[in-house]
């Protein structure tokens, strides 16, 4: 890619699997950090005049790159990660805060901020790795919540290098799920949240905290779940009824410890997973008769 006003740091041919939680995915053209909201409007300009593909990697969580790697430019946003609070306000039920996250920050720094600041509503967020953007893209959450819960209003950057905000409700949050129109990029959201007492959100964290390393692989690389969980079914307990833990292809391991996660044991390729999620979902059509689709994005080439 050609420079052009681009500010940020521009990496060519870099390999994909030094920016994934998988530790899979094979070069980018260019891996390219804008450093601020101007930046990034150049970049995706310069991008479009030289005809170039474009994505957002997020913290590279809930992704499977693929082994040709992606011909064009991957935009990461870690430099655009600020959180402060904007302002706050006395309502029913108590004192509440809009808090500013840019998407670049990690979702395991805004729950640390909220819990410093004793701000409530976030810790549904403990232990989901990824950033602001990635999350609201997805509308990411657990059993103790989603962002749709915690949104105000979400800023969109337009194709056309326009600011666009949306309200919650124009965000038309699902199960895993957001309207984010084609080639609209998230650059930052305004979250609602209550101050409550702060070593009480404390505990909370840590008890989720705890939780989630007891019950996923916690340090072995994975991009989270895999599939989405059917209704009124859990996706993992599916997997394990249908006899698949442990079950391997190449370096690609469904994990013995949550069937719905798969984990890269050392030399896991993007095709090893792409055909282990294959034999998951055929096993589990077999066994119970539910059709699985991925959560996790694959983007690049095979």
């Amino acid at each position: 890619m050609e420079r052009a006003n681009i500010r940020g740091e521009l990496r060519q041919h870099e390999l994909l699997s030094r920016h994934t939680s998988f530790a899979i995915g094979g070069p980018a053209d260019t891996l390219a950090y804008p450093v601020d909201l101007d930046d990034l409007v150049a970049l995706l300009n310069a991008a479009r005049a030289q005809q170039l593909n474009s994505i957002v990697l997020g913290g590279g969580t809930n992704v499977l790159a693929l082994d040709k790697g992606f011909r064009g430019v991957v935009i990461s946003l870690q430099r655009l990660d600020a959180i402060r609070i904007e302002r706050e306000y006395r309502s029913l039920g108590g004192i509440y805060a809009i808090v500013y996250a840019e998407a670049g920050a990690g979702l395991a720094k805004a729950v640390s901020f909220a819990t410093n600041e004793a701000l409530t509503g976030l810790e549904f967020a403990t232990g989901i790795p990824g950033t602001i953007g990635g999350a609201l893209c997805m509308n990411a959450g657990t059993a103790e919540g989603e962002m749709e819960g915690i949104v105000n209003a979400v800023n969109l950057l337009s194709p056309e290098g326009e600011l666009i905000t949306r309200t919650r409700e124009e965000m038309g949050f699902g199960y895993r799920i957001a309207n984010i129109p084609a080639g609209h990029v998230v650059v930052s959201a305004l979250l609602l949240l209550r101050h409550d007492e702060k070593n009480k959100i404390a505990a909370r964290v840590k008890a989720l905290m705890d939780t989630r390393k007891s019950r996923q692989p916690w340090g072995m690389p994975n991009a989270g779940s895999v599939f989405k969980n059917p209704l009124d079914e859990s996706a993992g307990k599916l997997i394990e009824a249908a006899g698949l833990k442990g079950r391997a292809v190449g370096g690609a391991q469904v994990s013995a410890k949550h069937a719905n996660f798969i984990v890269n044991t050392g030399k896991a390729t993007a095709a090893d997973v792409l055909a282990l999620m294959e034999i998951v979902k055929q096993a589990v059509l077999d066994v119970h008769g539910v059709r699985l689709e991925p959560e996790i994005k694959i983007v690049g080439e095979e």
